[in-house]
């Protein structure tokens, strides 16, 4: 989910069980799971409920629809616009599959130029010569939010066809790539790694969106199998999914909700691209977290002496495996 041009406010949970409650975080539904409706700010002080059991699943858009915009060091702000029926046009930019790829994939009511793309987008090109391909799949992120949940699977089918497109194409290599998604876009790019037969290096799930999202359909979400590595940021309880998802799930501030955020979740839901933004930039990765069962294990420091990692970072720690935690400031810089 992204901010403009709605804000989520509230959110009020189903009291109607899925079933028994298992034992064990892993195994337990994901919060978000039965979430019935939310009140977006349509504009100032204006509120409509976002119906998540009724609505109509609206669906206009097609493959055509997507567009991609490939960045680098030379162009951070604008981008060269590119076509899924029109790849070839990359060979008049300074592409080059000599580089690592990142592919940026914006949430719900996002598009092009979502905080979450130009954020990262600025953040990782100030760093490190990359190809940078921002995914713009607004055409079906505009819909109400149960529409744009369903299209997920159908977007990550899309963006894979993309990227095998540049393979036979640009002789990409799947080893050199890596998908950023926030959100729902985070899902789509599980799905797009799922498409490529779990190939892409890496997937960087950045508060993967909770709500609709069941922890036992793993072919409609985000999970470990989607790439070769997969690191996932929690910073949301009510609109990220707050189970682990990935080969290293990193939980700031115990996932649910961010200080200096209030009772705001759509600024604790942004944390997770501005806490990578800032990894990525700052010139020693100060996000150290301790691998724990719990946070509250964590706070009560029985987790002293296990594995540490830093979270974000762009190459992501690769070595790191299970369920991290650490705390942030309340505000920039948060490591």
């Amino acid at each position: 989910m992204e901010v403009s041009p709605f804000v989520i406010v509230f959110a009020i949970f189903s009291i109607v069980s899925s079933g028994p409650v298992l034992q064990g975080r892993a195994t337990q539904e994901n919060s978000g799971a039965n979430l019935e409706y939310f009140l977006v700010e349509t504009s100032p002080g204006v509120y409509e409920v976002e119906d998540l059991v009724n609505s109509e699943i609206t669906v206009l858009a097609a493959e055509a629809d997507i567009v991609y915009y490939y960045f680098n060091q030379n162009d951070t702000l604008v981008g060269t616009e590119i076509l899924s029926t029109n790849i070839a046009a990359l060979g008049d930019t300074e592409f080059s599959t000599d580089l690592e790829t990142v592919f940026l994939i914006h949430g719900w009511n996002g598009n092009k130029t979502a905080e979450s793309n130009t954020e990262l987008t600025e953040a990782i090109l100030a760093v490190h010569n990359v190809n940078i391909i921002v995914v713009d799949w607004s055409a079906f992120a505009i819909n109400n939010y149960i529409s744009a949940k369903s299209s997920v699977d159908e977007v990550g089918e899309y963006v894979a066809n993309f990227i095998q497109s540049l393979v036979d194409t640009s002789d990409l290599d799947l080893s050199t790539v890596t998908l950023i998604g926030f959100s729902l876009g985070a899902h789509v790019a599980g799905n797009a790694g799922a498409g490529l037969d779990g190939q892409v290096a890496v997937i960087i799930g950045l508060d993967p969106a909770g709500p609709l999202f069941s922890v036992f359909n793993t072919d409609e979400r985000l999970d470990s199998d989607d790439a070769q590595f997969v690191q996932v940021i929690h910073t949301s309880t009510l609109l990220g999914y707050d189970l682990p998802l990935g080969n290293a799930d990193y939980f700031p501030n115990g996932g649910t909700a961010q200080p200096g955020c209030g009772i705001d979740v759509v600024c604790s839901h942004e944390r997770a691209y501005i806490y990578y933004a800032e990894s990525v930039l700052a010139s020693t990765n100060n996000f150290v977290a301790l691998q724990c069962s719990t946070y509250a294990r964590y706070i009560f420091g029985t987790c002293i002496g296990n594995d540490e990692s830093v979270m974000g970072g762009y190459p992501v720690n690769k070595t790191a495996n299970g369920s991290y935690y650490l705390n942030t400031n309340n505000a920039s810089p948060f490591a």
